[in-house]
């Protein structure tokens, strides 16, 4: 019982990760299509946003719940890094341990761009443009780990 209530924490932790991922495309759509307007800032606003609430949601939810999956007595003993019994759950909690790092990354990166964003400015400078396309390749990246990580849980293909 309680292994499914986690186990399901687990799915929806990815759904809203992967949910924040295509909210992340269709701003970084809007941004290209307002570049050099007011908008564009508000864009860019809801962008980082949404990828932090995503980020933070998906990775605290996942974190916890495949925590708990792998030590609880009354489910599978999925374990840690059990390479020869699990190959694929030890590469996807290796990923997930990477993707970790990069979001470290990704939240200094929005935070020297929320700096660059004051909120008196009706443009967006050239600089602060510059710094979110960089916070918003290492998003991408990020998500590409997510999805890797999500096909992964479902395919268990090694």
């Amino acid at each position: 019982m309680i292994y499914d209530i986690f186990y399901w924490i687990h799915i929806i932790s990815y759904i809203s990760w992967l949910g924040a991922f295509v909210a992340s495309l269709f701003f970084a759509f809007k941004i290209g299509q307002s570049f050099e307007s007011a908008k564009e800032r508000l864009f860019i606003r809801r962008e980082r946003k949404v990828t932090s609430m995503g980020a933070h949601v998906g990775a605290v939810g996942i974190l916890i719940s495949g925590w708990v999956m792998a030590v609880i007595p009354g489910g599978p003993q999925w374990g840690w890094f059990n390479i020869p019994l699990y190959n694929w759950l030890a590469i996807k909690q290796l990923v997930f341990f990477i993707i970790l790092l990069f979001v470290g990354v990704s939240i200094r990166k929005s935070i020297t761009l929320k700096k660059l964003l004051p909120e008196e400015e009706k443009s967006v400078s050239p600089q602060a443009r510059s710094q979110w396309k960089s916070a918003y390749r290492w998003s991408m990246a990020i998500y590409f780990l997510v999805i890797l990580n999500t096909w992964l849980g479902l395919a268990k293909p090694i």
